[in-house]
């Protein structure tokens, strides 16, 4: 039993993304879902319990994820290796996630043609989704986006989500502006 409740922490901590139970499941070969669910919610008690600097949290359409505690997030950011996405690359993705759907024409238009490359790096990252439309493709945020960055599927409540969390930060870089005079 024991063994069963490490090897789904470890298949969690391996992924280093949300997982699903059907995920964990086909992972470590455990027989039930039922059995699955059991481990992960003792999990979830154990991290909450033990106020350590991991926890797992369950997303929507039952996904979990071991990640850092998100208070503690800024404070040891500078210890992080160097980011999964350029600046520039979290630019395109910031405004494909804005104005999505949006046309790979309009996002280069705006961008610039350097935006090809990264629109490439964010599909293969799993971070954007693509279909044909006409000559160009027309983009949206993925699920693994929205897991990955703790925003809600919803394209509307997304889009809401990022505006908020937008004004939060030119909100600070006003404060610290004022603070530095």
């Amino acid at each position: 039993m024991q063994d069963d409740k490490r090897l789904v922490e470890a298949a969690l901590y391996i992924s280093g993304r949300p997982l699903s139970i059907h995920e964990i499941q086909d992972a470590t070969q455990l027989p039930t879902l039922k059995r699955i669910r059991e481990i992960l919610n003792e999990l979830i008690t154990e991290y909450k319990t033990r106020g350590g600097a991991l926890v797992l949290v369950q997303l929507p359409r039952q996904r979990f994820v071991l990640q850092l505690d998100p208070n503690l997030s800024e404070r040891v950011a500078a210890l992080a290796p160097h980011g999964l996405l350029s600046l520039g690359e979290l630019k395109t993705l910031l405004y494909i996630a804005l104005k999505q759907p949006i046309l790979q024409s309009q996002v280069v238009e705006y961008r610039g043609s350097h935006s090809y490359k990264h629109i490439r790096q964010l599909e293969g990252l799993g971070f954007i989704e693509s279909q044909p439309r006409g000559r160009s493709k027309e983009l949206i945020t993925s699920q693994m986006f929205a897991d990955y960055f703790g925003f809600d599927y919803d394209l509307e409540k997304l889009k809401i989500q990022l505006r908020r969390m937008i004004r939060r930060i030119q909100q600070q870089e006003k404060e610290q502006e004022l603070v530095n005079r």
